[in-house]
């Protein structure tokens, strides 16, 4: 029977889909099918109706209505199939709605809303009467969360760094019982209260809670065990080191109890992002802000948009170690508080023995390699992930490590860092893959681990000490060490820590160690994608798509929205989706269908379109976007417009180059969008 209905056409399967209630609720298309319908998505329609930006889309679980929200203070229920307006709530907000969520097991007939005037609603969605207010929070409500098997409840993130749990059925005084509601507040590395921007809760284990902030870190809590979080404290020894930091507990069953602890909160962040202590000069900092996450729908993976970044995916199943703690482990270095010497680590060299690839990797390989001695170093990636999702082996990581390296775009090096350990692992005396892992640990700044590899490298490949790669790697390393030191005589000694602490720095300094020990317990990524701009909105989105979640889609800055292949990263599709900057993007749950939304007061849906067709939307050339959008994330449109504000005062209002502005950020700085849909 599964043979048969294997073999069925396209339009047989639409059939089954739409005669049997059980087969509507998944994509009934076959999922080669998709990757076809993922090149034909275009325009279908444009949704009218509001009067300002539109922030927030949500679908309820069947999908038959899209429910969007904007700055008119207005919710507007849609029709998606009918693509008309089935209801419209004039909401008692007064700031910017961010965040919309249809309450679980209520029939679709209840909304919640989150807004920038520091409050949520909740509202009838036949009547349009408001059902509570909730006005405790002390910051715009960003993000709301629910939970299909908690009826009648809802969470929220506000920029006060609370996440607080709203329970419908309770009374609530509000600002008298914001205690109650409060579940967690999110703290920075200084110990002070950051602003939470976004979160989501894990369909399939909804005790999981993710939380993202305006800084680099997610914080995976486990609702049943956060108040437990609070009854256990942090030991700093001084000096400070990651080593020193030890957990205290006064259970009987310590070390049973302290196991609990950790997993009711886990960090996770890219490797190239974690804050260290680099050993070079340190580079400026970005103000990283995290403007979207969510679980995948099997609750195994967590997609999250980094404003300033990219998109990243971290497996919840099979977590990843950060690359620099696991660089000593492929090289069999001993090391002690981070540190190595290069004496007695040499193994005797092996030959590399090189296996046979399959005739289709071994093609997309020499391609990829010609592609590579071109310069054509984005398309010979593109090769190499295509092949690497086909065959593992350490050649292609090691390859495609040196077309990071010579790209050179932001985390590029620590993405070469992570493909050299992985060649590694599969081949240990794989010699170019540890070459080129000494020059990413020092592009990264870890001067003293690559001069430690450097050495090792050179007594085990000693014909190569002559070569001029290893000449001008060692020049480096030594000019950096010599700029290091001088550094480090310059720095004044750190004030020893006082004998008597009031209150207050004493409640910060625990808050402090207690973020130190879980950032330095963070867990890698297991994907990035990329090409696409999110410096300009705090709201950015990104989502799986596809009946199998094999796509990922977001938006950006140019008014563009991308498609990446989940696993091979490469970008299948860009199209146009907004005059200025696309948000939103929220795939149907059951049709191959997305909806998205931005600056315009337009909601655009898409779909698949026939091939007579002329999709105008389609963006074909990748390349030139993605180095375009490069420069973008690396600029900051703020300091260019107070650059030309400056002008402006020297040279006269003419001066002001507001077209080039508008054409590399996608922002009008003399409209009210600017103040209200910036990053903040």
């Amino acid at each position: 029977m599964s043979s048969a209905r294997n073999s069925r056409n396209i339009l047989q399967l639409i059939r089954d889909r739409e005669l049997n209630d059980h087969i509507s609720t998944k994509y009934a298309l076959k999922s080669n099918l998709n990757y076809k319908c993922i090149s034909k998505l275009g325009l279908l329609a444009q949704l009218e109706g509001h009067q300002g930006c539109v922030n927030c889309l949500q679908w309820n679980e069947s999908g038959s209505t899209l429910a969007s929200a904007s700055d008119d203070y207005q919710v507007i229920l849609w029709d998606p199939f009918l693509q008309k307006v089935k209801t419209t709530i004039k909401t008692l907000h007064r700031g910017n709605i961010f965040s919309v969520k249809f309450i679980p097991s209520c029939n679709n007939d209840i909304v919640a809303t989150g807004a920038g005037d520091w409050s949520s609603h909740t509202y009838n969605v036949t009547t349009g009467q408001q059902l509570s207010n909730c006005i405790c929070s002390q910051g715009r409500i960003k993000r709301l969360a629910v939970a299909n098997d908690t009826p009648s409840v809802y969470w929220s993130a506000s920029e006060d760094g609370c996440i607080s749990q709203h329970d419908m059925r309770m009374s609530h005084e509000c600002p008298n019982d914001k205690s109650k509601i409060t579940l967690v507040s999110i703290y920075g590395h200084l110990g002070k209260t950051i602003e939470a921007k976004c979160l989501d809760i894990n369909q399939l284990k909804t005790e999981q809670l993710a939380v993202g902030a305006n800084d680099q870190y997610v914080r995976l809590y486990d609702r049943r065990m956060i108040r437990s979080l609070s009854s256990f404290s942090v030991k700093y020894a001084f000096p400070k080191n990651s080593s020193d930091l030890v957990l205290e507990c006064n259970d009987d069953n310590a070390t049973e109890t302290l196991n609990k602890f950790q997993s009711a909160l886990q960090y996770f962040v890219p490797g190239h992002i974690h804050t260290y202590n680099n050993e070079i000069l340190p580079k400026k900092q970005k103000n990283y802000v995290i403007t979207y996450l969510t679980f995948s729908p099997d609750g195994q993976e967590l997609l999250v948009n980094y404003g300033g970044e990219y998109v990243y995916l971290y497996n919840l199943m099979d977590q990843a170690d950060n690359a620099f703690f696991n660089v000593p482990k492929v090289m069999k270095v001993p090391r002690e508080n981070g540190e190595g010497s290069s004496l007695d680590l040499i193994d005797v060299p092996v030959p590399v023995s090189h296996s046979t690839l399959p005739d289709k990797v071994e093609q997309l390989k020499l391609k990829a390699n010609y592609l590579f001695e071109n310069e054509d170093y984005t398309a010979a990636i593109f090769l190499y992930n295509e092949a690497i999702d086909i065959h593992k082996c350490s050649v292609l990581f090691s390859n495609r490590a040196a077309a990071y390296i010579k790209r050179k775009w932001h985390g590029d090096f620590y993405a070469a860092l992570k493909d050299c350990v992985t060649a590694l692992k599969l081949e240990p005396n794989h010699m170019k893959a540890h070459f080129r892992l000494t020059v990413c640990l020092y592009e990264l700044g870890k001067l003293k681990d690559s001069k430690m590899y450097l050495d090792q490298f050179t007594k085990k490949y000693p014909s190569y000490k002559t070569s001029a790669a290893y000449k001008c790697l060692f020049k480096d390393l030594v000019n950096g060490q010599s700029m290091n030191k001088e550094r480090i005589e310059k720095q004044k000694l750190p004030d020893p820590p006082p004998e008597y602490l009031d209150d207050i720095h004493i409640e910060q300094t625990k808050k402090k160690t207690f973020e130190k020990y879980f950032s330095n317990r963070s867990k890698d990524y297991h994907h990035r994608y990329y090409g696409h701009c999110n410096t300009s909105t705090d709201i950015k989105e990104a989502n799986f798509f596809g009946n199998q979640n094999q796509f990922i889609v977001a938006g950006s800055d140019d008014g563009l929205f991308f498609v990446w292949d989940k696993n091979t990263e490469n970008n299948l599709l860009i199209l146009k989706g907004d005059s200025s900057i696309v948000n939103c993007v929220q795939p149907h749950p059951s049709e191959f269908m997305l909806a998205t939304s931005g600056i315009d007061n337009e909601v655009k849906l898409w779909s698949p379109l026939s091939d007579d067709v002329d999709n105008t939307c389609i963006i074909k050339n990748y390349s030139a976007t993605a180095i375009l959008n490069q420069r973008r994330m690396l600029a900051d449109p703020f300091e260019v417009i107070l650059r030309n504000m400056r002008r402006t005062a020297e040279q006269g209002p003419d001066s002001i180059d507001l077209d080039t502005i508008r054409d590399q950020f996608g922002i009008d700085p003399l409209s009210d969008d600017f103040n209200d849909c910036r990053m903040s």
